[in-house]
């Protein structure tokens, strides 16, 4: 009998990769198309050997099974990869089942929760909400935590934990998070367990006895990625994504990719974050990919793969995706609603020059075509132009940080030297003081003989520096990306995140915390001792804006205390613009999540820090600004 040509399956590697080998017989026909249709990264031994990403492999699992009939080559597979095939069916058959359930039944086949066992070291009361989102999750082979932040996710994630390792399901948890919340999952721990498991912060080694590991997203990155690899795979792993909308670009981006990778590795997998989808539906690709891989558009309904999905979408993109999560709402913390208003700032003087100027010199730029992704990216400088513009002129300038402004680079749209647009940026720092400086110096000094503190948020590390000279009175604490976490390297007698915020909690000097989001949006908390917050300038990035917001306005905030949130927003600027859309876009995500609240806490004024340019319909609006649409 003729015997089959024959490819082999195996898994290699560290981090664990699928190898296809080429037998002898395999056709060239069968054999070229595989490289392109399953991602391979690399190929040796004469490209008979093809080196492919799990990941990869498994979502072209059904396409190879097709392939090899139509060529009537043979498969052979180790136990490896076996395995990850047979998981990846049963994970396939799970969600498919899940998505029939309602979310009632979903909580009810979780039945208890074991926490009350004799070997339990949880020892932490959680409140209603929190007990009811912990039942739901244990229902869950693999879950997502939705709940506002300050909701207290760390807490029934580690209740999860313990659960699920009294289940015998997991010996491990590793976390992946920004360096602002790990203080967050060593001070909870406390909270938490009688018998405190051992936490580490992961900085290149892992000692023997750690239990919980807490990693950087910037981490995720060879050499490291292989060492929490091998860890994770040693022994049953429980991983968490906390702020898991940072992975949001999915295989496109670094972080992305390796916690695609993660997912393989992992026996259960949860993510965390208050804003899943803070620009479009479709950020909820990558977060999903990484729960159930390869699932994610059998999950989501197809108007959720839209850019601007179309009315009603929202709905239904709520119903598919209900029994899959948990979430807990501003209204159920029981929290007072923060009070927010918007003080408008004229724009005048040579300030208003400078900002005309420049606006005119950029309004051309609109009639380039729309699908440029290089275009997109110039557009992203435009708009960070004009904000710091509207803010502070001083800072385009471009001088030293240690003058008080960042280094900023002009690619094409430089401002032409000797122009006299130059010549007013050049000396505009000699003639005046920005009207928003003046009225957020007004506003502290007000704070403070109030005996409140303010925390300042700014998008531009310049704007951070020079208001860390103008208030020095006020002894301000400061945080932004070069301010190293007290885990780096000989931190010993500098500043460090962790001090910085030691010292605007606990000394009675420091009555001001500068901050940028990117450093310090996520996964702190200040609301014990801070209730006054003031954005100085603000991006079309609504998530970091919703995160940031609730470093002030959390559960545990005292009865009666009231959170004060100020927005300065200056006229006839992009600013105006800006307020516009990320109201439009909170409203989207609240729709999404059905929690009407999300879109109170965005209409009078919001927006936050990352990408200047988020998508599309954002360049639109910074097109509109700049043809004069709004004057």
């Amino acid at each position: 009998m003729k015997s089959l040509p024959v490819i082999q399956i195996r898994s290699a590697g560290k981090p664990p990769a699928i190898e296809v080998i080429r037998g002898v017989k395999v056709d060239d026909g069968f054999w070229e198309a595989l490289p392109l249709r399953l991602g391979a990264i690399s190929s040796r031994d004469g490209n008979s050997i093809l080196r492919v990403p799990v990941e990869r492999f498994l979502a072209a699992r059904l396409w190879l099974r097709d392939h090899c009939i139509n060529y009537g080559v043979g498969i052979e597979l180790d136990d490896r990869a076996r395995g990850l095939l047979s998981r990846a069916r049963d994970e396939s058959r799970a969600v498919r089942q899940l998505l029939q359930k309602s979310p009632a039944r979903v909580v009810e086949s979780a039945r208890t929760i074991p926490l009350a066992a004799a070997a339990s070291r949880f020892n932490r009361d959680l409140r209603e909400f929190q007990a009811r989102d912990l039942l739901k999750l244990l229902g869950l082979p693999h879950g997502a935590n939705f709940s506002v932040p300050g909701a207290g996710k760390t807490a029934v994630t580690y209740a999860l934990y313990e659960a699920e390792r009294l289940r015998g399901r997991v010996e491990r948890l590793l976390v992946v998070s920004p360096l602002s919340a790990f203080e967050a999952w060593e001070t909870e721990a406390d909270r938490c367990f009688v018998s405190r498991p051992t936490i580490q912060r992961f900085v290149g080694t892992i000692a023997r006895d750690a239990e919980v590991l807490l990693v950087n997203y910037q981490r995720l990155k060879e050499p490291h990625f292989e060492t929490l690899t091998m860890w994770a795979l040693e022994v049953p792993t429980h991983i968490v994504l906390d702020e898991a909308h940072r992975m949001k670009r999915g295989q496109t981006g670094e972080w992305g990719r390796a916690c695609l990778q993660l997912a393989h590795v992992a026996t259960r997998r949860d993510i965390l974050t208050g804003t899943p989808a803070p620009q479009s539906p479709r950020d909820f690709i990558a977060l999903l990919e990484y729960l159930w891989p390869n699932q994610a558009r059998a999950i989501l309904p197809a108007t959720a793969l839209h850019r601007e999905p179309p009315a009603g979408s929202m709905e239904l993109i709520n119903d598919a995706l209900s029994p899959l999560f948990v979430r807990t709402t501003k209204r159920e913390l029981g929290l007072p609603p923060p009070v927010l208003r918007v003080e408008l700032v004229e724009l005048d003087g040579l300030q208003a020059d400078i900002y005309d100027a420049l606006r005119n010199r950029y309004a051309g730029m609109f009639d380039l075509s729309r699908a440029d992704r290089a275009m997109l990216a110039q557009m992203g400088d435009v708009t960070m132009y004009l904000l710091e513009a509207a803010a502070n002129p001083a800072l385009l300038a471009g001088r030293s940080p240690d003058q008080g402004a960042i280094p900023f680079r002009y690619p094409s749209l430089a401002i032409p030297p000797g122009s006299n647009l130059a010549q007013l940026v050049t000396r505009y720092h000699r003639h005046e003081i920005p009207l928003k400086f003046k009225k957020l110096a007004k506003m502290v000094d007000e704070n403070t003989r109030h005996d409140h503190k303010t925390l300042v948020w700014s998008n531009f590390v310049g704007n951070l520096l020079t208001l860390e000279r103008m208030l020095a009175k006020f002894r301000p604490a400061l945080i932004y990306g070069g301010v190293p976490s007290s885990d780096g390297p000989e931190t010993a007698g500098i500043r460090t995140r962790e001090g910085e915020l030691a010292r605007f909690r606990s000394d009675p000097e420091c009555k001001i915390l500068l901050a940028n989001p990117a450093a310090l949006g996520e996964g702190v908390s200040l609301h014990e001792v801070c209730h006054d917050a003031i954005y100085l300038d603000r991006t079309f990035n609504a998530g970091q804006y919703l995160q940031s917001l609730d470093r002030i306005h959390r559960l545990g905030l005292s009865s009666g205390e009231e959170t004060r949130i100020t927005f300065l927003v200056t006229t006839g600027t992009i600013d105006e613009r800006v307020d516009e859309r990320v109201a439009d876009k909170a409203e989207r995500l609240a729709s999404m999540l059905n929690d009407p609240d999300l879109t109170a806490m965005a209409l009078p004024d919001e927006e936050d820090y990352g990408e200047a340019i988020e998508d599309i319909t954002d360049l639109g609006v910074l097109f509109a600004h700049l043809r004069g649409d709004d004057l």
